[in-house]
């Protein structure tokens, strides 16, 4: 097995060296190209910080991110990625949880250094593209690499307000690749279109295929995601064949009627990741590229990018749920009940994750860490830790997980518990809904409904009420223009509860 990525880069640049490996609309850099500027920086970094340190890269998405990203790999240190646009107060939390040895910035992060404060040491991404080559530096470092050694740190919402560092090892993400590539044939001719933010779990397929096995990685404007039929215009001009993006964005090509102007039709596989794809978007995507194969695949940022997978075979009404699957190679999911034991098939229980996959901890939070990776309660014979999600599953009758949704998400009211998810659900099976989200007002023990979409409130309450039991209909609807998103493309929850659903915004 490889110790690190870098073995990947190296073999690939010298069976590949003239093939485009990352482009963005400025800029492409072949494999050759970006071994040696990951080299040049890897011998910059290195001078500037000791390995096993953090190094945060502040910039703008853009090609020039991934030289950098392999160059601090080459130091022996792992990579932080942070983006120009993240807020201000965001970055400072990250920093203090850091503590990086070295900031490297870009043009339209330079602006904002000395917003975001610290004393910590700074470099210019083009400054560490000029350096020389230090073989004997490198080759030092790299005697003593081990494939345990962390890759990259990715932070995540935390739930007391202050983001969670979650740190991914070079070995993590080789086993990851191993298998997807070989999984889905993934080599040479693969040509991708990155949606993700490098900061999102959701890119590292991106990443890390192209280093693999030749493929190409397209980088278009974020704003194209804005505008999804420009995207769909880049992806038929590029001859993109493989899309590994998030559901959302699937669902806003669809919400937007992207396909009515142009269909790609080159794309063979997509695969999305990171939340639940409503059946209904699913089935738009699957009328317009019947040739692709569509996977849906499970796992949070603590299992590196997915643990489960679910090859879709078959047809799904809009209002079905699509299943997560089974385990990927060298992953074991177990579904634990309140009392720690493992729950029997049909019988929902919170989905734990085992094996090579997994995270190393959160960065500097033993707390937080020790709360959820946690002694398996099944094996009592030798240390084996698993990984809590908060998320509620069962096995069907095929053997496939399907998810119930969230521990947090689960609410108790008339007597009756409540999954707010099978509420969000029903909704998006409502043609004229383009997105929902359901959230719960405490004291008054009120469901209210959030939604974007093409039909009113009564309209919803009535198709609502031919599929839910009147104990589960919303007590209140509220219709917005667009959907607030985080910063990972997913809807905000936490702003929406904040929004209508705290005591202190309430007005009756």
């Amino acid at each position: 097995m490889y110790a690190t990525v870098l073995q990947y880069l190296e073999e690939t640049a010298e069976r590949f060296p003239d093939k485009a490996a990352f482009a963005d609309m400025a800029e492409t850099y072949t494999f050759r190209e970006l071994a040696d500027l990951a080299g040049k920086a890897g011998s910059a970094i290195a001078k500037r910080v000791g390995p096993r340190e953090p190094v945060m890269v502040y910039m703008d998405k853009k090609a020039y991110n991934v030289p950098v990203f392999l160059g601090a790999a080459y130091a022996g240190c792992f990579y932080v990625p942070v983006d120009d646009q993240m807020p201000a107060e965001r970055v400072k939390l990250i920093l203090d949880t850091l503590q990086p040895g070295l900031i490297i910035y870009d043009d339209a992060a330079e602006g904002r250094l000395e917003e975001i404060g610290g004393q910590v040491g700074r470099m210019h991404y083009k400054e560490a593209f000029q350096a020389e080559i230090d073989e004997a530096r490198l080759h030092a470092i790299r005697q003593n690499a081990k494939n345990t050694d962390l890759l990259y740190v990715l932070f995540t919402s935390g739930s007391t307000g202050v983001p969670k560092g979650v740190t991914i090892s070079h070995g993590a993400v080789i086993d990851f690749m191993e298998w997807i590539c070989d999984k889905y044939r993934l080599d040479e001719t693969a040509a991708l279109c990155n949606q993700a933010p490098f900061y999102f779990d959701a890119s590292v397929p991106d990443l890390y295929i192209p280093l693999k096995t030749g493929a190409t990685v397209y980088i278009p404007p974020k704003s194209y995601y804005t505008f999804p039929k420009k995207v769909l215009q880049f992806i038929e001009q590029k001859e993109i064949n493989t899309l590994i993006w998030v559901p959302s964005a699937l669902c806003n090509v669809v919400n937007c009627r992207a396909f009515d102007v142009c269909v790609p039709g080159t794309v063979r596989l997509v695969i999305f990741c990171g939340e639940v794809m409503p059946c209904r978007h699913l089935n738009v995507w699957r009328k317009n590229i019947p040739k692709a194969l569509f996977v849906n695949m499970y796992g949070p940022t603590e299992a590196t990018y997915a643990c489960m997978y679910y090859n879709i075979d078959r047809e799904f009404a809009d209002d079905e749920k699509l299943p997560l699957g089974r385990a990927c190679e060298n992953s074991g999911i177990l579904l634990l009940g309140e009392d720690d034991r493992a729950v029997e098939d049909g019988e929902i229980g919170e989905i734990c994750i085992l094996g090579q996959c997994l995270s190393n901890g959160y960065y500097n939070a033993a707390d937080r860490t020790r709360a959820v990776f946690v002694q398996n309660p099944v094996n009592t014979r030798w240390t084996e830790y698993l990984y809590r999600t908060g998320d509620l599953a069962y096995r069907d009758a095929a053997g496939n997980m399907v998810f119930a949704g969230r521990k947090d998400f689960q609410i108790k009211r008339l007597g009756h518990r409540i999954e707010l998810g099978e509420i969000e659900n029903a909704m998006l099976a409502v043609a004229e809904i383009e997105n929902a989200c359901c959230i719960f007002h405490d004291a008054r023990e009120e469901i209210i409904a959030v939604y974007t979409g093409r039909i009113g409130t009564d309209e919803v309450n009535g198709r609502l009420g031919a599929r839910l039991p009147q104990y589960m209909l919303p007590g209140r609807y509220v219709r917005l223009d667009a959907m607030p998103m985080n910063l990972n493309g997913k809807i905000d929850r936490a702003r929406l509860k904040q929004e209508y659903a705290e005591e202190t915004t309430w007005t009756d």
